[in-house]
């Protein structure tokens, strides 16, 4: 059969304007099928028009799509276009797993929730070979669909063995180029799930309870499938660091293979870096140079409410650790915590500066289905938007009993405002100074610079689009104040050009006289006469 895979597309906003990366997902799933015919297309990274994938989908059996709650939309449109040419769907991803009932859509035949290594090739077999496609689907385990407009939910798919996961299909998506600020990536999953409780994340409701990992025998072998041309290689994990033995003999692994020189990132839990100084000090040696930290809050009361299980002393000592070692931090905090107020909010923004974070993503607190703080958002009717295309975590959808959504949004604006493009103050730790003095006077820094030329360049290309989304509504009226000033002075403009060429046509014009009479020639006669 052949089979359509696709990574919808979405708004770019926030960070989205500087990172790209690739579908690992739909590459794991494209390789549990190997007997079928099988393309990636990846609407969100690379601009196709909706004729493009219309005339596309026509060509293919099955399509399959991948969605987060931010997406889903964009994937049911994606669905209705295939039904129309009868096309069977398929929508995975975190979203369906979040929210079962995906599958009563009318163009959608059936949605994956967890894990699809098993499930899929199962749901492939089914709709090519099945004479009773509905009995068979009910033995499926790890799926949703329609019977009699009521909706059938198997059993959930017990965890698999990470090891055994197939390697990603990489051919597939040659044709992309990925990048992190515009150094180019290869990318890889070395483990799955959290054993934490964060209110607000749903990671465990669609990988399920608990943290499972790959070897670090496997880890060396996903390196050698990946493009060694490519300058990062990235770890695409909720959580790489819980398990820091693993990390330390991935290590010594990635030395002894020859991978050290490649650059690394990861996302990981300052609690396990600063237990862990002495393997830290291995991840540098063996090109670690990124590590993404939740930071969420500098007030301790947010984070034991948010269920974070660090505190803000460990945070310090983590971001100084890393920078000690050359490694660069990509950090996040959430704005709008339940509790605090604008001025907290402020304090929060003010303490990611003055910890000198290389890069920081601000979101606004977003309760995604299935989490404890969905449940306490709809308790309470929190929830102001319930268009899941808001939901993308940089557009408030939500309200505190503190903040309202727009004074979020606000904050959120005002964060990344302020922690980037603080020029009128001329301060000395505005973020590109600091930056700039950091990577000169640190020698373990001076990796960067073999990136900065692409970073400095293209991101003043994307930059008017990234400030674009981040003007306050003061600034926003006062833009339209200044643009209906203009629009006014263009007119008396205008009107004064006009009534000038009026003037200047009355004066050329002559006036109009007396007819006179018609002097009729003499005939020659009529003169000797």
């Amino acid at each position: 059969m052949k089979i359509l895979l696709v990574n919808p597309t979405g708004h770019k906003i926030g960070m989205d304007h500087f990172l790209k990366a690739p579908p690992l997902g739909l590459m794991i799933l494209a390789a549990t099928v190997p007997d079928h015919e099988v393309e990636i297309l990846d609407l969100r990274n690379f601009n196709y028009s909706p004729s493009y994938f219309e005339k596309k989908v026509q060509k293919f059996d099955i399509l399959g799509v991948t969605s987060s709650t931010s997406m889903i939309n964009e994937a049911l449109q994606l669905c209705k276009i295939a039904k129309e040419h009868d096309v069977k769907t398929i929508i995975g991803g975190y979203h369906p797993s979040l929210v079962p009932e995906t599958a009563m859509y009318p163009q959608v035949d059936l949605t994956v929730k967890g894990e699809g290594e098993l499930t899929f090739p199962e749901v492939i077999n089914a709709l090519e070979y099945s004479n009773n496609l509905v009995n068979e689907l009910k033995e499926i385990k790890g799926i949703n669909f329609r019977i009699d407009s009521k909706l059938y939910q198997t059993e959930r798919r017990p965890p698999i063995n990470l090891d055994e996961s197939p390697f990603p299909r990489r051919d597939l998506v040659k044709k992309y180029d990925y990048h992190y600020f515009w150094a180019s990536i290869d990318a890889l999953e070395s483990s799955r799930g959290c054993p934490h409780q964060c209110h607000f994340c749903c990671i465990s409701h669609h990988w399920g309870r608990g943290w499972r990992a790959k070897s670090p025998e496997r880890i060396i072998e996903e390196f050698n499938h990946m493009d060694i041309k490519k300058r990062w290689f990235v770890f695409n994990d909720s959580e790489s660091t819980l398990n820091m033995k693993r990390i330390e003999k991935i290590c010594d692994l990635t030395k002894e293979y020859g991978y050290h020189k490649k650059w690394k990132s990861c996302q990981g839990r300052v609690d396990d870096i600063v237990k862990n100084p002495k393997i830290m000090d291995k991840m540098a040696d063996a090109g670690w140079r990124m590590i993404f930290i939740g930071i969420e809050s500098i007030h301790q009361k947010s984070l034991d409410t948010i269920g974070k299980r660090i505190t803000i002393n460990q945070i310090k000592k983590a971001v100084k650790m890393c920078h000690d070692r050359g490694i660069t931090l990509f950090g996040s905090i959430i704005i709008g915590n339940l509790g605090e107020t604008k001025e907290e909010v402020k304090e929060t923004i003010r303490f990611a500066s003055d910890l000198n974070i290389d890069i920081m993503q601000f979101t606004p607190l977003t309760p995604y289905p299935a989490t404890k703080l969905h449940k306490q958002a709809k308790e309470n009717g929190w929830i102001i938007d319930e268009d899941y295309t808001n939901w993308n975590l940089v557009n408030p959808i939500m309200r505190t009993p503190d903040l309202s959504a727009d004074e979020i949004f606000e904050l959120v604006k005002w964060a990344y405002r302020d922690f980037y493009f603080r020029f009128k103050e001329k301060h000395v730790n505005s973020f590109f100074l600091r930056s700039l003095r950091r990577f000169i006077l640190h020698p373990k820094f001076w990796w960067f610079f073999k990136m900065a030329r692409g970073f400095v360049l293209n991101g003043l290309k994307v930059a008017p689009d990234f400030m674009a989304d981040l003007k306050s509504k003061e600034y926003l009226e006062i833009e339209k104040q200044k643009e209906e000033k203009k629009r006014l002075k263009q007119l008396k403009k205008l009107e004064k050009k006009k009534r000038k060429k009026e003037k200047v046509e009355k004066k050329t014009k002559k006036p109009s006289s007396s007819p006179s009479k018609k002097v009729e020639p003499l005939l020659v006669t009529e003169i000797r006469k």
